[in-house]
């Protein structure tokens, strides 16, 4: 088999071969690099071999080195292989002797579909290109440029494999009246349609697929740009790290949690949402992960924060949102944080947390949401004061920290998708009647960018930005791609996405083919990282 077009390996194969995956010797035997008429290397295996090791990942570099050294390619005559390790399907890394501080660019032409070009930072000749159509021949043209400026040619047609799940190789793109530019930057398409084909899809601004990342059963929530790796998780437990090439330096096991919406970086941590497997309550934990010495702590229990809505809270006929019977109490679905301070989400609460000194003694310093959701806990002298004439937000996604240095001391935004969704399965009594204009599960007018303003001073909160956007009654979130540029708004139900101008005018909105929804949707550098 080809690596690259099959990586999950069915439990009874993955048993099988258990006590062999980190046989390095075994492993070489299982693996060879053969080339196609055209002179381009492929991965192929005896075995069905999970890509989800990383010493199946050493000895593919071990390949890769002794092929080198057979071949000693030049620029002329690189060395040309398909995602050799199966980490990204519309990939080919290039290895060649390059001489000192050279660059490289490269454009890929595919009839029925606009040109793709980037330009790569200088590696010493070893690069990934990412880019391609799937199914279909590009010509791709590369070009080395040194440092006095002089260039090399070589031009390739390429016949790339096509893709293991069907999804859009081109969206439907509709221009909004914005005159503002989109941003540079591929979009990552989180969680299309759940685990169906969940793998991690990257368009252009032209709406043309141009990466897949592969998973492993799970939608990964987000990517972590850190260290020159990307970080994602594959499974819903582990986590790999994965170079500039493709290769997976790291996994990462989550031991007795499962992650679950969210993740940030820290200071060499990840701040992960998390379940613990085997509690009678599921996302309503957060634990970190030492990214060096891979040390999980479990460092805010909700159930400790918020006694009386865990107390009170009652299993809904039918089970919880993933159909089981742990109870989705509190529901976390996304994290922001404020130096040693973590801001959550609570969607079956509509309401915002602020959680001071998070790492070492958790307490709640204040939350956002309307009265009537607190009415008759102790958490109503938590709530700040709305300011203004607003409906408050609910069932919200995607909430984001932001400072401006033009605010007084203790001023702040916070920014969120306001789904603007009145529904909570554990609270059926609950009265919606604070909520005007929110929709259904089904149906709804609107969802809305929000933007607050928060002081703490003051204890108040109000909105000073928000406009519509397409209603999605779950997932969906909202991204700045910096502080005063373009704002990247996914809505999951309505399979659409777009970026918009800072006042809230739509530039181009983007139209996917799903069963269900795609989870989130975020604006990245292109994910070979060395893009210049």
């Amino acid at each position: 088999m080809i690596i690259g077009l099959t990586y999950i390996v069915d439990v009874a194969t993955q048993k099988q071969y258990q006590h062999l995956l980190q046989d390095k010797t075994w492993l070489a035997n299982q693996i060879t690099l053969q080339a196609d008429e055209n002179g381009v290397y492929y991965v192929e295996t005896k075995a069905d071999i999970s890509i989800f090791n990383t010493a199946y990942q050493e000895v593919i570099t071990e390949k890769i080195n002794d092929l080198y050294q057979t071949l000693q390619p030049d620029f002329e005559n690189m060395l040309l292989i398909y995602n050799p390790y199966g980490t990204g399907s519309l990939s080919y890394n290039i290895y060649y002797e390059a001489t000192e501080n050279t660059t490289i660019s490269y454009t890929i032409q595919c009839d029925g579909y606009s040109d793709f070009s980037q330009t790569l930072t200088d590696s010493g000749g070893t690069y990934q290109l990412i880019g391609f159509i799937a199914g279909k021949t590009n010509h791709v043209t590369i070009t080395e440029t040194d440092e006095n400026q002089m260039t090399k040619t070589v031009t390739l047609d390429i016949v790339v494999p096509a893709l293991e799940h069907e999804v859009d190789m081109q969206l439907e793109v509709t221009s909004g009246d914005s005159t503002e530019s989109l941003r540079d930057g591929l979009y990552a398409v989180l969680g299309h349609d759940k685990n169906e084909a969940a793998n991690i899809y990257f368009y252009d601004n032209e709406g043309i697929l141009r990466q897949e990342l592969i998973l492993d059963s799970y939608r990964a929530d987000r990517i972590i740009f850190a260290n020159d790796c990307l970080y994602y998780a594959y499974s819903d437990h582990e986590i790999a790290k994965v170079d500039d090439l493709g290769q997976i330096e790291q996994i990462y096991t989550l031991d007795d949690y499962i992650m679950h919406h969210d993740m940030v970086y820290d200071q060499d941590q990840l701040v992960i949402l998390a379940s613990e497997n085997g509690a009678d309550t599921i996302e309503d934990l957060v634990i970190t992960l030492d990214l060096t010495t891979g040390e999980i702590n479990k460092i805010i229990d909700m159930k400790n924060l918020l006694p009386e809505f865990y107390l009170t809270a009652v299993k809904p006929e039918g089970g919880n949102t993933y159909g089981g019977e742990e109870l989705d109490w509190v529901h976390l679905n996304s994290l922001a944080l404020r130096g040693d301070d973590i801001i959550v989400s609570s969607r079956e609460l509509s309401m915002i947390i602020y959680i001071q000194d998070a790492y070492a003694n958790p307490t709640i310093s204040y939350v956002l949401t309307d009265p009537s959701v607190v009415e008759g806990t102790t958490i109503s002298s938590f709530v700040y004061q709305k300011e203004g004439d607003f409906v408050s937000q609910a069932g919200q996604h995607s909430v984001i920290y932001q400072e401006d240095d033009t605010l007084d001391e203790g001023q702040y935004y916070l920014i969120m998708y306001n789904n603007n969704y009145a529904s909570s399965a554990t609270r059926p009594t609950f009265d919606w009647s604070m909520y005007e204009g929110t929709g259904s599960y089904e149906n709804g007018t609107n969802s809305y960018y929000y933007q607050y303003l928060i002081d703490e001073d003051e204890k108040t909160y109000r909105l000073v930005k928000s406009f519509a956007v397409p209603y999605s009654s779950i997932v969906s979130n909202v991204e700045l791609l910096d502080t005063s540029s373009n704002i990247v708004v996914s809505s999951g139900m309505d399979h659409s996405f777009g970026e918009y101008d800072t006042d809230g005018n739509l530039i181009r909105e983007f139209h996917y083919t799903a069963e269900q929804f795609a989870y989130r949707v975020f604006k990245y550098p292109a994910p070979n990282l060395s893009s210049g």
